[in-house]
């Protein structure tokens, strides 16, 4: 029987201060699952953050105590691409809500294979998002006021029978469309408006 391999968060020593480094880059734990013992293991910050117990997060929980810990709606979405990765290998990324204190967060990882190439082990990061996802979530109510602003202006500027002005505005409703298009890519999962 092979031997768990290590969180990494034992308290060792932090050269160069890459705790604070990885914290100031949304890094709020880590984990690991053994895929043939259903064992889940989160570091203390993100069993906390999930709302389970620390030191039963950090033994190791079933996969399941993590699904129910994910907001209804993405619960199924993250289910299956967890299970996509497993049967793909190599790495993953897959962003989700959390169900006690709706977090957004993204679980990246990479699934390891034995000699015969049965998946054995998955391990990885996990972020918080929430904040970007608030200030792109601003940024996009900005973007969708200035497109009412200019559809308003565009219509003003037609009644005025100035074509000039109106080739103007056109132009800057194509550029708010770019913009609000690129929101649209960056808009979490159902929340696209």
């Amino acid at each position: 029987m092979a031997r768990s391999p290590s969180l990494g968060l034992d308290g060792a020593d932090d050269p160069g201060g890459l705790r604070a480094a990885l914290a100031a880059s949304g890094v709020v734990g880590v984990w690991r699952h053994d895929i043939w013992a259903d064992r889940l293991a989160l570091s203390a910050p993100l069993a906390r953050l999930l709302g389970l117990v620390p030191e039963a997060g950090m033994r190791g929980r079933p996969l399941a105590d993590l699904l129910a810990a994910t907001h209804g709606d993405d619960r199924v979405r993250l289910e299956s691409a967890l299970h996509a990765a497993i049967t793909r290998g190599g790495t993953f990324a897959v962003a989700f809500r959390t169900a006690p204190a709706a977090r957004w967060l993204d679980l990246r990882g990479r699934i390891e294979r034995d000699p015969v190439g049965r998946p054995t082990w998955a391990r990885g990061i996990v972020l918080d998002l929430t904040e970007d996802r608030a200030e792109n979530a601003r940024d996009q109510h900005r973007v969708n006021r200035m497109a009412e602003h200019a559809i308003a202006l565009r219509g003003l500027a037609a009644a005025l029978e100035r074509p000039g002005l109106t080739r103007l505005l056109d132009r800057v409703m194509v550029e708010i469309g770019f913009e609000l298009a690129h929101h649209l890519r960056e808009a979490p999962d159902g929340q696209r408006h």
